[in-house]
């Protein structure tokens, strides 16, 4: 009879051990901020670069139509500019940006030759979908054609992009190579695999 109270003891600890490990697993993860808001494109921009890049840094929005402006989603203080997600790629390509680079963007989006002055360098630790490597203003694939895949990497921008002419353009080697070759917008892409 003294021997049931104790397996009973047992049985109620055990119990009692395990409900909390129980409940840590029905209890889902906390969601982060739900796509599109404003603190989920920052959370997006802010994980395109280095910690001690992206916790300084300006983040900005694209525009919502093309030609608009950008949208200051939070200022910086580092000289750094990151942006979320491009929405209009089928991958995820946050990226960040020194100020050389934000010049040259700038000019990509509006279509205007790039003035740049000085080395610029920018991140996109997430990867990058890219409609083409040869065309800077294309909105999809050649027909035949699938979306330029690249994975991490970092884009090296210099004042004259003829000084790139050497550099291959092959984007499948895994190697350092050229994006939209003999344009203005020229710039290198080193993987960072």
């Amino acid at each position: 009879m003294q021997k049931a109270p104790l397996s009973l003891f047992v049985i109620v600890l055990a119990a009692c051990q395990q409900a909390p490990e129980q409940q840590e697993a029905a209890t889902p993860a906390p969601a982060g901020p739900a796509p599109g808001t404003p603190e989920w494109k920052i959370e997006s921009a802010l994980g395109a670069a280095p910690a001690a890049i992206s916790a300084n840094a300006a983040v900005m929005d694209w525009p919502a139509a093309e030609g608009g402006s950008m949208a200051e989603l939070r200022p910086g203080t580092n000289g750094w500019t990151c942006m979320p997600d491009v929405p209009s790629s089928p991958g995820t390509d946050p990226m960040c940006l020194d100020s050389v680079a934000l010049q040259w963007a700038a000019a990509w989006q509006a279509h205007t030759t790039p003035t740049i002055a000085a080395v610029g360098f920018a991140y996109m630790l997430q990867g990058g979908s890219d409609a083409s490597n040869t065309d800077p203003f294309a909105t999809g694939p050649q027909p035949g054609e699938q979306w330029v895949e690249t994975g991490p990497h970092v884009m090296l921008f210099l004042p004259d992009p003829k000084a790139l002419a050497s550099v291959s353009t092959d984007y499948r080697a895994g190697g350092p190579y050229i994006m939209w070759q003999g344009t203005p917008y020229a710039h290198v892409m080193l993987p960072v695999r």
